[in-house]
C-alpha cells in the first residue's frame, strides 16, 4: 500500500481569516492613531486661532483706552501766571479750565455691556461741545457674542465696528472694571498752603488716577470645548483734578 502526500498550495480558509483579522486590527489601530493626531492638530489650530483673536482684540482696546481723556492741549489744564506785568502787553493770569473729555460711562444691560469715553482727535480741542469724531468706546453684544469698538458718531449714532469674528470665536463673557480709588495730592503746587490746622479748611486738590481693567472669555465657534480667557488693564494718562487750592 502506497501513501500519497499532497502538498498544500496557497492559504487555507482558517489562515486567510486569521490574516484578514490581524490586518483589520492593525488598520484599525493605525486609523485611531491618525484620527487622534488629526483631532489634536485641529484642536491646536483652534487654540492658536482663538488666542490670536483675543490678543488682537485686547491690543485694540488698550490702544484706544490710552487716548481716553486726551484734550489736545495740556496747557489748558494748568494755571498760568500773568505775563509782561507793567507793560502795555500785560496778560492776566490764566485759570485752568475743566477737561470736557474726562467722562466715562459704563453700561450693563441684558443686551450689552459697554464703556464709552472721549478724546480729542486733533492737536487742540477747545472746551465746549464734543465733536462726533471724538466719541469712542467698546461693547460686548451678549446675543451675537461679538466685541465692538466705537469709532465716533455717524449722524449722532454710535459707529460700532466689530473686532471679533463670530465665525471663528464667540465671546461668552466680558467684564469691565473702572478703578478710581487711587489719587495723589497736588497741594504743593498751590500758592497758599492747604489743609492748615484751622476749622473749615478746604482739602488739597488731588490728581485722580483711573485704571480700566477687562477680562475676555471666549470659545471656539466650531468647538465649545476650546476656551480661553484673557485679561488686560490700562492706566489712563489724562485724568481729572478734584478739589481746589485755597483762595
Amino acid at each position: 500500500m502506497r501513501l500519497t502526500i499532497r502538498r498544500q498550495r496557497g492559504l487555507g480558509l482558517v489562515e486567510l481569516m486569521v490574516g484578514i483579522t490581524v490586518g483589520l486590527i492593525v488598520a484599525a489601530g493605525a486609523s485611531i492613531v491618525a484620527v487622534n493626531q488629526i483631532n489634536e492638530h485641529r484642536r491646536l489650530m483652534l487654540e492658536t486661532q482663538i488666542q490670536q483673536d483675543l490678543r488682537t482684540a485686547a491690543d485694540l482696546l488698550q490702544q484706544d483706552l490710552r487716548r481716553a481723556g486726551f484734550r489736545g492741549n495740556a496747557a489748558l489744564g494748568v494755571w498760568a501766571p500773568p505775563s509782561a506785568v507793567g507793560t502795555l502787553g500785560e496778560q492776566p493770569a490764566a485759570m485752568a479750565t475743566p477737561n470736557q473729555f474726562l467722562d466715562m460711562v459704563k453700561t450693563d444691560s441684558d443686551a450689552v455691556r459697554s464703556l464709552t469715553y472721549q478724546y480729542a482727535r486733533a492737536t487742540y480741542s477747545p472746551t465746549g461741545t464734543l465733536r462726533d469724531a471724538e466719541h469712542f468706546g467698546f461693547k460686548w453684544d451678549k446675543s451675537s457674542k461679538v466685541l465692538y469698538l466705537m469709532i465716533g458718531l455717524t449722524a449722532g449714532q454710535p459707529n460700532w465696528q466689530p473686532i471679533t469674528d463670530p465665525d471663528s470665536v464667540k465671546i461668552t463673557d466680558f467684564t469691565i472694571d473702572v478703578d478710581d480709588s487711587q489719587s495723589t495730592s497736588v497741594g504743593d503746587f498751590c500758592d497758599k498752603p492747604c489743609n492748615p490746622p484751622t476749622a473749615g479748611a478746604s482739602d488739597c486738590p488731588k490728581h485722580v488716577v483711573r485704571e480700566v481693567s477687562f477680562t475676555i472669555v471666549a470659545e471656539a465657534a466650531h468647538d465649545s470645548n476650546v476656551k480661553r480667557t484673557l485679561s488686560g488693564f490700562e492706566r489712563l494718562r489724562a485724568d481729572q483734578i478734584i478739589g481746589a487750592c485755597p483762595a
